[in-house]
Formats: C-alpha cells, sequence, structure tokens
C-alpha cells in the first residue's frame, strides 16, 4: 500500500522524499516496481473488474447481496 502511494505520488514528489515520509527505504520502492504482479493481486484485480462490470450493467442498481449472487 505504501509503494503504490508512492507510485501515485512520485511526479509530484521525489521518491526520496515519499520514503523518508512512509518510513520505507528507496531501494524497497525500487525493487517492488521491478516485481511481477503476484498470482494473488492479479486475481483480485479480475474479481474487482467483474464486480464493476456486473455494477455497471445494471446501471448501478445491483447492491453486494445481489452482485455476489450474480
Amino acid at each position: 500500500m505504501r509503494f503504490r502511494f508512492i507510485e501515485d505520488r512520485r511526479a509530484d514528489y521525489p521518491v526520496t522524499i515519499l520514503c523518508d515520509v512512509l518510513g520505507v527505504s528507496p531501494a524497497g520502492y525500487y525493487a517492488w516496481r521491478s516485481r511481477p504482479e503476484s498470482r494473488r493481486s492479479a486475481a483480485n484485480r479480475k474479481l474487482v473488474d467483474d464486480i464493476k462490470q456486473v455494477h455497471g450493467d445494471t446501471r448501478g442498481r445491483y447492491g453486494s447481496p445481489r452482485i455476489h449472487a450474480s
């Protein structure tokens, strides 16, 4: 989560300052960037995409119980 925050804000602030504020090392951040996405993370991303698709297809009318049943 910290590394994602740094990634999202690195255009606005230097990476070293963001790392200092969040208490992580710049080397750890750069190592995180070079790692491939884990299977768990990819599965979670696909699940979120599927939920957004169902929610969009129903024009936002389905809540979590109906989406879960879909």
